[in-house]
């Protein structure tokens, strides 16, 4: 940071003149998301939210009472936050759902429109670092606003037996918890939603990353994106690992260099599941146009009081005459590589 004073905090029994980046609780080098306002709402509702532009801001749901997850519908406006109540499943097997108690809107300094907030810290102790250009996000700290403080990292893994219930099928429950001692619901990481089902994941993801282009059918001359998928003229399908304008080389199994950008299609693994990934959030297709005879797998992470809670739901659809068979659950893992931050989950504040 040339010119600039810079601060620097190790984290406990690091020397903070030769410690690692990764042994650093705080360096002012990097900017910190500054936590502006957070507002709980208990039904559909517009607040101001009291910036002149449109703010990055990050949502979650209390779908069950005390239980926090992330993703509630949440919009931003250059003025207002807009909240919708959504809906969490109660019911697998019938498929049904009641109504979440309330939505968290975190509203971070930071601005996705053109704007400028300068916030009054006149008599007020404060610590700044960066350059002051009349705009508080560009300081890469300003001590006016939250910022992430991380509590404590670690791995959740449910390891699920198989599971045969019969040809009436069923529901079975795997839970792992880590006690966090914290006596209030804190935010976390990595940022997946609530509750997502992972056979309607990969359909979205399938969907999304299916080329546009000559209707998926690849084609000469084209420029192909890492993940972006394309069959060839026998339906056989392949995924793109390095983005370029396709020629002849590099046609899918044909080009000299095929295997340079592209590799066989995988089918998506429904058993086991890094969670982790699954921040890259796909549309939630629940569209049911028919009965689904399938096995489904829901995977649930949330907060409460005392616990973070990775949870794994496996429905076994039963057997139906002439139809369907059902299929036993084989063994499977679920984990995720867990942040836990201070920062409470649904405490109103407005610091701005």
């Amino acid at each position: 940071m040339p010119g600039v004073p810079n601060v620097k905090v190790a984290r406990p029994r690091f020397d903070i003149r030769t410690a690692a980046l990764k042994d650093l609780s705080f360096s002012s080098e990097y900017n910190l998301n500054k936590i502006a306002k957070t507002v709980r709402a208990t039904g559909d509702s517009t607040v101001a939210h009291g910036l002149t532009y449109t703010p990055k801001f990050l949502t979650m749901k209390e779908p069950i009472s005390g239980r926090y997850g992330w993703f509630a519908n949440t919009k931003l406006s250059n003025t207002n936050i807009i909240t919708t109540l959504g809906t969490h499943t109660i019911d697998y097997i019938l498929y049904t759902t009641e109504s979440d108690v309330s939505n968290i809107t975190h509203v971070l300094i930071d601005n996705l429109t053109p704007g400028v907030y300068k916030k009054n810290m006149d008599g007020k102790p404060k610590l700044l670092l960066g350059v002051d250009t009349g705009t508080d996000y560009d300081f890469k700290l300003h001590s006016g606003y939250d910022t992430f403080k991380v509590h404590s990292t670690g791995t959740l893994t449910i390891d699920a037996p198989a599971y045969d219930p019969g040809s009436g099928g069923g529901v079975d429950v795997q839970t792992v918890t880590v006690n966090h001692n914290l006596g209030y619901a804190p935010m976390f990481a990595p940022f997946v939603d609530y509750e997502t089902d992972m056979w309607f994941y990969h359909m979205a993801n399938e969907a999304f990353n299916t080329s546009v282009v000559n209707s998926g059918f690849w084609l000469i001359g084209s420029q192909y994106y890492i993940d972006e998928d394309v069959m060839d003229d026998n339906f056989v399908w392949y995924s793109c690992k390095q983005t370029h304008v396709s020629s002849a080389i590099t046609q899918p199994g044909i080009g000299a260099s095929w295997t340079d950008y592209w590799e066989l299609y995988a089918d998506p693994d429904l058993i086991n599941t890094y969670v982790n990934n699954l921040e890259d959030t796909k549309i939630n297709l629940w569209v049911f146009g028919d009965d689904q005879m399938h096995n489904y797998h829901y995977i649930k992470y949330y907060s409460t009081a005392t616990q973070l809670v990775l949870e794994l739901t496996r429905v076994v659809s039963p057997s139906i005459p002439d139809l369907y068979d059902y299929t036993p659950e084989p063994t499977g893992t679920t984990s995720v590589d867990y942040t836990i931050f201070y920062n409470p989950a649904s405490e109103e504040m407005n610091l701005l």
